[in-house]
């Protein structure tokens, strides 16, 4: 894969930003000290995207365009490893200035941001013009007043908690506190976090009036806050993300140490929250709704300490295996991706960089889309989300070079809205999708025709009529429009009308236009065509299939038992599978044939003696993700990116041989 033209599936390389008071808090040349930052730094890092690091101090305006003086980081050239690691290995290159308006996704640590008095926050405010700025500044400013939670949340369960901006409001607040214990807290109000803003004082401590005016002088404002000796017992942190609860954890302090920071050295093992303990937390998060990433921290009795924003991600990947960089860090490269481009649209190519022949491709499909030129309004099957689609970016033809075709029919997630009552769009509606396939397979080369459609929708591997013979497979015999689930029942709860079905088929019969278009096209330009035809599965079977039940190889190349291409072509394909993916340990497995010879698309399209060359490629998808059937809810439809980048690897090393078998065959 070409990264300084593609990151990860079909991703254009992105100008990345992180904003931190230091580029390093250890000995590391690289670390923001907070873990999941540092996750996204690592995944941003590893997907090839240009990094860059500044701090509010490095924003300056000139000649009415704002800019930063960012320090470039990159990755030593061929580093290859865990991807929430490349943070470690990030080097500075050198100093670069760059236009506020030129990086896609900031990132804002945080830690020298306080008040709307902050230097520069009206620059900072600019990276929301062209692109996403992760928090905004409103929810950055929200999460660094440590006394927002008493605000916003009066009614939530919470240690007894005051705002003093000067010595006599601070004495005053002491008094008001309750004394069971001889302690108080006492925080900076617009703290940063790590437990180091956070200190315990004594009442009757002879120096007390001292100490609060030097903490006054260094603060400025300060929070006072009730001591609640149940915190030896640990504290609850839960992460949420949106409008998504990660996770929880349980925090207990260091022998000798009374907070709970993991940088203080607290343990951290996975908990399950009670009734009350979730709703404080749910109570607490629908208070900051303009905050998308945060923790909000209890007590065991169900008390809110405090909410952050960017909560550290290692505990969460130590007791639960949940990868929050990954997770947020994806979700910020669909939303770039979207605002750039529109919805799930593959990056067009840079302005003279296509060769002419994808020129070409691109102008002799354009009449094929006019003849059903229109936009839909669709609903998105896994997020709920609806957008307004043009039939270009439903079924989609990019061309990204010309020496294979790539066809992607099942992982799409979108139904139009109009059709939405007529099926159960529940978790079952998942086990129908190829879910992530296009992930893996976007992230290659060719003139990929992608269907964005969902296949219980319209499925594109299937004949038009259908099939009434013994002969083939059960789960092939039904036409695109009349869809049966993997337990062998029709998915539709209402037929389509005649009007309805001639429009479903409208999208099945572009996709097999375009394919027929370039499979004719590529026979002109190179005396052969050869098409891929990527699919997932499940790693057990499902269903109807005469496997049900069995583990799965993780690789299945469906070749209808050796017909579909040259022998050649396809032993190179088979056998690179395998030699390219011993290497990583990770005992991936390939098989040929079983237990999917090939679909529709297959069958259609594949012609070894017209110089017509298919094969179908099944994943398993535990080979690049967590499946439906994930033991821990809490996991499941979760990339493992590590797992993505190996899977693209091995299967572009294995297209890569076969087309070169191909040409070598043809001369």
């Amino acid at each position: 894969m070409n990264t300084d033209k593609y990151a990860r599936h079909g991703m254009p390389r992105l100008n990345v930003a992180f904003e931190s008071a230091h580029l390093s808090y250890s000995e590391l040349p690289v670390d923001l000290y907070n873990s999941g930052v540092n996750q996204m730094l690592s995944i941003a890092a590893y997907c090839g995207h240009r990094i860059y690091h500044f701090s509010m101090a490095d924003l300056y305006e000139h000649e009415g365009m704002s800019y930063v003086s960012a320090s470039v980081l990159e990755l030593p050239r061929g580093w290859s490893g865990p991807s929430l690691e490349a943070y470690r290995h990030l080097k500075k290159v050198k100093q670069q200035s760059i236009r506020v308006v030129d990086i896609h996704i900031c990132i804002t640590r945080g830690d020298d941001i306080r008040t709307w008095n902050t230097p520069n926050i009206n620059i900072l405010r600019g990276f929301e013009n062209n692109g996403i700025l992760l928090e905004s500044v409103e929810a950055t400013i929200a999460t660094c007043d440590k006394y927002g939670l008493t605000e916003r949340c009066p009614e939530v369960p919470q240690p007894v908690t005051f705002a003093a901006k000067n010595l006599p409001e601070a004495l005053s607040a002491i008094e008001k506190l309750p004394h069971e214990e001889p302690w108080f807290v006492l925080k900076d109000r617009f703290g940063y976090g790590c437990g180091e803003q956070v200190h315990r004082l004594a009442f009757n401590d002879p120096y007390l009036s001292a100490q609060l005016h030097d903490y006054l002088s260094a603060y400025n404002s300060i929070i006072l806050q009730e001591f609640c000796p149940e915190v030896k017992k640990g504290d609850i942190v839960v992460t949420f993300w949106e409008n998504r609860m990660l996770g929880a954890m349980r925090r207990r302090s260091h022998k000798g140490q009374w907070k709970t920071n993991a940088s203080l050295g607290a343990t951290e093992k996975h908990h399950t929250l009670t009734p009350e303990q979730a709703a404080t937390a749910w109570a607490v998060r629908q208070a900051f709704p303009d905050i998308r990433l945060t923790s909000v921290d209890l007590l065991p009795s169900g008390k809110a300490i405090e909410i952050n924003a960017f909560p550290g991600g290692n505990g969460l990947l130590k007791t639960q295996d949940i990868e929050l960089g990954n997770i947020v860090f994806t979700k910020l490269e669909h939303e770039i991706r979207k605002k750039m481009e529109g919805p799930l649209i593959a990056p067009p190519p840079v302005q003279g960089d296509e060769a002419p022949s994808l020129v070409g491709a691109r102008a002799e499909i354009a009449p094929v889309y006019k003849k059903s030129n229109k936009k839909f309004q669709v609903y998105d099957v896994l997020s709920s989300e609806e957008h307004n689609m043009a039939i270009e970016d439903l079924i989609q033809f990019s061309p990204k070079s010309d020496n294979y075709i790539l066809s992607i029919p099942h992982a799409g997630l979108f139904i139009p809205r109009k059709y939405v009552n007529h099926f159960t769009l529940d978790e079952k509606a998942l086990l129908e999708i190829d879910l992530f396939s296009d992930i893996i397979f976007e992230g290659l080369d060719g003139m990929q025709i992608v269907s964005r459609l969902a296949p219980f929708f319209v499925d594109m591997n299937r004949r038009k009529k259908g099939f009434r013979k013994h002969s083939i497979p059960a789960h092939l015999q039904n036409p695109p429009d009349e869809y049966y689930s993997i337990d062998n029942t029709l998915f539709l709860k209402q037929n389509y009308t005649a009007k309805e079905k001639k429009e479903v088929l409208t999208f099945y019969d572009l996709y097999h236009d375009i394919t027929e278009n370039i499979i004719d096209r590529m026979k002109r330009e190179r005396g052969y065509a050869l098409v891929i035809d990527g699919h997932s599965m499940t790693s057990k079977g499902l269903g109807r299939v005469y496997d049900k039940g069995e583990k799965r190889d993780n690789f299945v190349v469906g070749t209808l038992r050796g017909s579909s291409a040259d022998n050649q072509i396809i032993d190179a394909f088979v056998q690179t599978l395998k030699s390219e993916s011993r290497p990583y340990g990770l005992g991936l497995s390939t098989a040929r044939d079983r237990p999917y010879s090939g679909g529709f698309i297959t069958r259609r399209h594949s012609d070894p003696d017209e110089d017509v060359h298919v094969i179908q490629i099944e994943v398993t998808m535990e080979s690049y993700m967590y499946e439906a059937t994930e033991s821990n809810p809490k996991l499941r439809y979760a990339l493992k990116p590590h797992r993505v980048r190996v899977v693209q690897k091995v299967i572009e090393q294995a297209i890569s041989a076969a087309c070169e078998t191909a040409e070598k065959i043809y001369g």
